[in-house]
């Protein structure tokens, strides 16, 4: 089923987990994630593409056992940046052929290492140009989705033109958005109301991201140019040496942003679980009544 077919009748709950990257390419030990994922009835659940592509050839397999093992749908990322156009339609006959029904297109990061890498001499550029690709060669063939980000992307010059850039994204076959994480629910509020402004009617989902470890919330942090609200930095300050209180802290602001969230009628939570089924578990244990009103 495509994911803007569940959209039309709910808010959804949705997970992003990524492939495992090991040298002999084993990629069993998501399989105990997906299962935890699994339990809690997510409405899909996503895999990443891995930055450059790095475990491309992973995403279809564990996207093929979501749907056809666990029945979840399921949501396969692509990215285009170091594509050709046939690498692009290898990729979604591969996705065909495994019953796939849902691609996240994005652009992609620039590969940090990469040899001979021209970026001046691309076929693609922007994940608009993946998504009218897509369209032209596997026309309705997938539920295409985008990337948004509440902050503004940070190769962009201010939210104005990011949101121009988002609007060519959703006219060129985006049929719902899912936003980079956040910590402060105000900058999602901003982005969705500016969005319609300008005619951007599509659901913009929520991308959350419960930081259970003060080292690895910096580094998102700076990864990904989101804001750390006052709230939250003086919590991390207060308790950066302490695992299980940073645990609690995470997992309890997680859970608090998306009671405000829902409350204030959000299209659906997408939870970056970081391959941690127990995580998402624990945000879920503490607002069953709230994720109710979502059904």
């Amino acid at each position: 089923m495509k994911i803007s077919e569940i959209l039309k009748n709910k808010s959804t709950i949705s997970f992003e987990v990524f492939p495992p990257k090991n040298k002999e390419g084993d990629i069993s030990s998501i399989y105990s994630t997906i299962e935890g994922l699994a339990k809690l009835s997510p409405d899909f659940i996503s895999v990443t593409y891995g930055a450059g592509g790095s475990t491309k050839g992973k995403t279809v397999e564990i996207a093929s056992v979501i749907k056809h093992e666990y029945g979840i749908e399921s949501v396969a990322h692509l990215s285009c940046i170091s594509s050709t156009k046939e690498d692009i339609k290898y990729e979604c006959e591969r996705l065909k052929e495994a019953g796939i029904d849902n691609i996240l297109a994005l652009r992609g990061d620039y590969p940090a290492d990469a040899i001979n890498f021209d970026p001046e001499n691309l076929e693609f550029h922007y994940a608009s140009e993946l998504n009218e690709f897509i369209g032209e060669h596997f026309k309705g063939q997938f539920c295409l989705s985008g990337a948004c980000y509440p902050e503004t992307h940070q190769e962009a010059d201010g939210f104005k033109k990011d949101l121009e850039a988002l609007k060519k994204k959703v006219d060129a076959g985006a049929e719902y958005l899912v936003t980079q994480i956040f910590f402060d629910n105000d900058y999602y509020y901003r982005l969705v109301r500016e969005a319609r402004k300008i005619g951007i009617t599509v659901p913009i989902l929520a991308g959350i991201m419960p930081i259970t470890n003060a080292k690895s919330l910096i580094r998102t942090t700076k990864m990904c140019g989101c804001t750390i609200p006052y709230q939250l930095s003086t919590m991390i300050e207060a308790h950066y040496d302490n695992p299980e209180a940073m645990k609690e802290i995470g997992i309890n602001y997680a859970a608090q942003q998306i009671i405000d969230l829902i409350t204030n009628g959000v299209d659906g939570i997408h939870i970056y679980t970081m391959n941690r089924a127990e995580t998402a578990q624990r945000v879920f244990d503490s607002i069953p009544a709230v994720l109710k009103e979502l059904n």
